[in-house]
């Protein structure tokens, strides 16, 4: 089962791979608690997958209040829809922004304080200390994935470097 605001772009790896014929799609928005709780409750899946997200930044400029939203926001339900229904494991994928970049010409370690400097990388560093404090204060079994925004197979968002290559 999946839930999600709708199908980004076009075209979209959702659409080129047939995935609707696998999985049941909830069209909703991570930020409505209440469907979130639902469609977790009902479903009682042993593993979630929370891939949501305002993954531009150059988008988080213009809307720093969506991208927050989103991205902290829409955390913090399925991490408590995962602690009602009482889910085994829960993985949370964030950014390699999430962390307090003070330039320090190495690369980041997992114990690097989370931070940025942009509404983004905060907003990815906020949802990382969500984790952690569902984590600590519920014993919940989350483990989070800091991905790079970079290209992989059916990315077509824009300011991506090798789609925006093509179009041009």
């Amino acid at each position: 089962t999946g839930l999600s605001a709708g199908v980004p772009t076009e075209p979209s790896l959702y659409a080129l791979c047939g995935v609707e014929g696998d999985a049941r799609s909830v069209e909703a928005d991570v930020r409505d608690a209440a469907v979130v709780h639902q469609v977790v409750a009902r479903t009682k899946p042993d593993v979630v997958l929370h891939l949501a997200a305002q993954p531009f930044v150059r988008r988080s400029y213009d809307d720093p209040a969506h991208t927050w939203s989103v991205n902290v926001d829409g955390t913090i339900h399925v991490l408590d829809a995962v602690r009602l229904a009482g889910v085994p494991v829960t993985v949370v994928v964030t950014s390699d922004k999430c962390y307090d970049n003070r330039e320090q010409r190495r690369p980041f370690v997992e114990d690097d304080p989370m931070g940025g400097h942009d509404p983004y990388s905060s907003s990815k560093g906020a949802a990382e200390l969500a984790v952690d404090a569902w984590r600590r204060s519920y014993g919940l079994r989350v483990a989070t994935g800091r991905a790079g925004n970079v290209i992989g197979g059916g990315d077509w968002g824009e300011d991506r470097l090798i789609p925006d290559i093509m179009r041009a």
